[in-house]
């Protein structure tokens, strides 16, 4: 078991929002949108029940509600190219509206797995879009952050579930 912590900036998760924005489309009416919302909620139930494997691979079965046809995700990848730093994408793939990647580290609190996120995407067409390279760079500045004292990092988040 895993805990799931998405990181606040200025008293707001940008994933959490993204997330909300997907599943808004999907009540407003768009049947994709509201698909991905449910791959992704899903996706992160399976993460909190298992964690994340040593080997960092993952995959999730789904049906599509409108053809009953089954789908498989590969759920995670390390993004590399970033020096060692250990982020990785939380990943479901679709073509519309788009494919959601949620970038996120971990860390071992009193021997739980804590998975972190700090930034996720909508991508549209392009596999490398910048916005994507943006969050990239911003998760490795949260990441740092976090590292420099990660208990306090950590105390306003353990203290909620602790209520």
């Amino acid at each position: 078991m895993a805990t799931i912590i998405f990181l606040e900036e200025n008293g707001e998760s940008q994933v959490l929002t993204e997330i909300a924005n997907i599943a808004q489309m999907g009540i407003a009416g768009d049947s994709d949108a509201e698909q991905l919302a449910k791959y992704i909620r899903q996706g992160l139930r399976q993460l909190a029940r298992v964690g994340i494997p040593p080997n960092k691979k993952s995959i999730m079965t789904g049906t599509e509600d409108a053809t009953g046809h089954p789908r498989t995700f590969n759920l995670l990848k390390p993004i590399v190219g970033i020096d060692g730093i250990p982020l990785m994408e939380f990943r479901i793939n679709r073509s519309t509206p788009g494919a959601f990647r949620a970038i996120f580290f971990t860390y071992q609190y009193h021997g739980e797995q804590i998975i972190i996120f700090t930034k996720a995407v909508l991508k549209k067409g392009n596999p490398n879009p910048p916005e994507f390279q943006v969050a990239i760079t911003e998760s490795i500045r949260m990441y740092h952050e976090f590292t420099k004292d990660p208990i306090n990092s950590l105390s306003d988040y353990l203290e909620e579930e602790n209520d």
